[in-house]
């Protein structure tokens, strides 16, 4: 079992938990009907254990949204990089249901913001 494997062995365990934590915890909290989640009250390591378990328990409300993006697209370091795997394949689902032409390439700004465009089109 390595260090990363046990979060109440980081160095930094102790400290508030991440943005992206707190987010993370309270999408999978609403996906799994957990309502009695404050992620503002846990400390990163047990904000690590509370993701791992939330990912485990079944999914109640299979319609609950990621939410907004956590920081502005347009001020993305990596934003003219190439889209990810996920980014274009959920660019290509929602495209083919709003009835749109799928691209076949865009950076990462460009596909977060066409997510969120073909998000209102498509109620996904």
């Amino acid at each position: 079992m390595s260090q990363l494997d046990n979060p109440s062995q980081w160095t930094t365990g102790s400290d508030a938990p991440t943005e992206k934590q707190k987010s993370f915890i309270s999408t999978l909290a609403s996906s799994k009907g957990a309502s009695d989640v404050d992620p503002s009250s846990l400390n990163k390591s047990e904000a690590s254990a509370k993701i791992n378990e939330l990912k485990e328990q079944p999914t109640q409300n299979a319609n609950a949204s990621a939410g907004q993006p956590i920081q502005d697209p347009s001020t993305w370091s990596t934003g003219d990089d190439k889209a990810t795997g996920k980014q274009m394949g959920y660019v290509a689902v929602m495209a083919k249901k709003a009835g749109e032409s799928v691209p076949n390439e865009m950076g990462k700004t460009e596909a977060s913001q066409k997510i969120e465009e073909l998000k209102g089109k498509t109620g996904m």
